[in-house]
This record gives structure tokens, sequence and C-alpha cells, in this order.
């Protein structure tokens, strides 16, 4: 006898199929096993339902992903929404609360609404501190380090990301997979602080780590490949990172599709070698092809525009086209003076180029 299936059973495999494709990355799996997982929960269990609201949280961050962040937002808000109007003083509704409160500050991390963020993810930490454990704080803490560097605030960011590295070497081992995303994080701050050969070490670390993990053509192996890559462009090694950069960019354009954010933050590196190899022109047109991409994805007035538009008043700089240089260099200041605030330390060269031209 053959009998019906249960639409919340359903909806519970369908979730449970989501977070397997979240981990392996395959985001546009993920958005549309959260739809249809949705769709039965709200149906069969009611909009106002906690897994509704956990749903929400894992579709939004699968649309972060993707670059569409107004969705993103929406369903995050939405997620937030359904968990404040339950009562969760401790427990499963404390946890999910506390998720959708971090997914909405990640979702604005992205769009470089940075204060915003902030709020949200030290409120959810506060919440979070007495009901999890210290394993379970540390990628809070990541987050939120991950969230400082952006920002500019790198010595916050730096404490965050030492605080949950040591949590996580207690708990698993030096060589454990769990820490190489904190090693990769630890590798794009030092770059930011000039800390060359200290951030080729990391980025290293976070490569071998998921190469161990992963096949080589995993996600993560090649944005390990691909961070590894800035690092040796930063310090001359202009060769040996030219090939990585370009199979990020092939990979992530033929996986997420040409806008996607993996791809323009690659084209913006690759440009930087370019115009280091003396290719002016090809680095020209990778920079305006990251910048118009960034500006329909992100905004026009996003922090990683800004770095785009300082990118290329540099290699206009070094054209002699130093009106052009000036100028594209004041926009970007704007933007970040704005945006991240008078502290970023981006913000000290721009003023002195623009002022020199």
């Amino acid at each position: 006898m053959i009998t019906a299936s249960d639409p919340l059973d359903d909806a519970v495999a369908l979730h449970g199929q989501a977070l397997a494709a979240l981990d392996d990355r395959r985001y546009p799996d993920t958005v549309r096993l959260c739809r249809r997982a949705l769709e039965l929960f709200e149906e069969h269990a009611g909009p106002g339902h906690p897994d509704v609201a956990n749903v929400l949280t894992l579709l939004g961050g699968a649309e972060d992903e993707l670059g569409d962040h107004q969705a993103a937002e929406a369903c995050h808000r939405r997620a937030v929404a359904v968990m404040r109007a339950l009562p969760a003083e401790s427990g499963i509704l404390l946890r999910l609360r506390i998720q959708a409160d971090l997914g909405l500050a990640g979702s604005l991390r992205r769009q470089g609404r940075y204060e915003e963020a902030e709020q949200l993810h030290l409120a959810a930490l506060a919440e979070a501190t007495p009901q999890y454990d210290a394993v379970e704080l540390a990628p809070l803490h990541n987050d939120l380090g991950v969230l400082y560097k952006f920002a500019g605030r790198l010595d916050e960011a730096h404490a965050c990301y030492m605080r949950a590295l040591a949590v996580l070497e207690v708990a698993h081992g030096p060589g454990h997979p769990a820490l190489a995303a904190l090693w990769h994080n630890l590798a794009g701050l030092a770059h930011s602080r000039g800390d060359l050969e200290e951030g080729e070490e990391y980025a290293r670390r976070s490569l071998a780590l998921h190469r161990e993990a992963f096949p080589p053509d995993h996600p993560a192996v090649v944005a390990d490949e691909a961070h590894l890559g800035v690092l040796l462009q930063a310090r001359g090694a202009l060769a040996d990172a030219e090939p990585l950069l370009r199979r990020a960019i092939g990979f992530f354009s033929e996986r997420y599709g040409p806008e996607h954010y993996d791809v323009l933050v690659n084209l913006h590196n690759l440009a930087a070698v370019l115009g280091g190899q003396g290719s002016y022109g090809e680095a020209e047109s990778l920079y305006l092809r990251a910048l118009d991409g960034k500006r329909r994805t992100l905004g026009p007035d996003h922090p990683e525009v800004a770095l785009t538009l300082n990118n290329l008043a540099i290699l206009a700089a070094e054209r002699g086209e130093t009106g052009r240089a000036s100028a594209l260099a004041a926009q970007a200041h704007r933007i970040l003076e704005v945006r991240a605030g008078p502290g970023h330390p981006a913000l000290a060269g721009l003023a002195s180029l623009a002022a020199l031209y």
C-alpha cells in the first residue's frame, strides 16, 4: 500500500539537502531547495513557525553568496521578524534568533553597511556568550573579525581572529581543516597591514589544509589559490600569481556567472598583476570590468568600488594621466570616508594621491 508522504517531513528533508549543498558551495542548488522547503513550511506549519525562519536564514545566506544582496536582506529580515515574535529566553529558539540576527549582520557587512552590521553582531554575540561553549563562539568571533577587517579596523580584526584560532587549535589540533578559514582571513589581514611574508605563510597554510580536505576543483581550494596569488603579486612574484588568478576567474565565472563577487575581486587582482607587468591597457580593461560589475551588484558607493577606483587611480598615475588619477582618487576617498569611516587605512594614501596630482 502506497501512502502519501508528510509535507513537513519533505520540508525537513529538503532543508537537509540545502544544507549539504551549501557545505559544497553549490549555491544555486541551495536556493532552489530552500525555496521549495520554505513553501512547504509556510503552508503546513504557518508563516510564523521557527522552521520558516531557519530556512529563510539559509536562503538569505545563499542569495548573499550569489550576489543578490537585496533578496538576501529581505530573507534575513523576515527571519529576524519571525524569531523576534517568538519567546526565546533560552534553548533552540534563542539559538535560531541569534542565527537570524547574525545572518542579517553578515548581509549588511557584504553591502558595506558596517555600523549596522556591527550593532547586530555585537548584540547577537552578547546573547550567545552565556549559551554557547567556546568552540561554538569561535565562528562568531571570526565573522566579527571579517567585519572589522573590511571596515579598516585591523587591530580589532586581529584580536577576533586570534581568539577564535586559539580556541579551535585546542579543540581540534593545529592541522584540522576547521582552522583553514582563519588562516585564510589572517592572510588577508596581514596583506592589509603590509606584512606580506607573514601573509604568504598564512595563505599557504590555509591552502594546504583545504587541499588535504577537498578535491583540487573545490571552491575552497580555488579561492585559497587565488588568495595566495594576491600575496604573490604583492611580493612581486607576478608570473607565479597570474595563472592562479586566471584559474579562479574561469572557475568562478563558470560556476556562478561573470558578475559573482569572487569573479569581480579576481578580475581586480589580475589587473594589478598585469599593471605590474606593464600591460597597462589590459589592466585598465579588467579594472573597468570589475568596477562596472561591483557598481551593479554592490552599489555605486560600496567600499569595494572605492578600492577598484583607487587602483585605477594608481594605474592612471603610472601612465602619466595625472588629472584622471587625481579625480579617481578623490572619488574613492569620498566613498571610503562616508561608508567606512575616517579611520580606514586606505584613506591616507588616497588623500595623498589626490593632492599630489
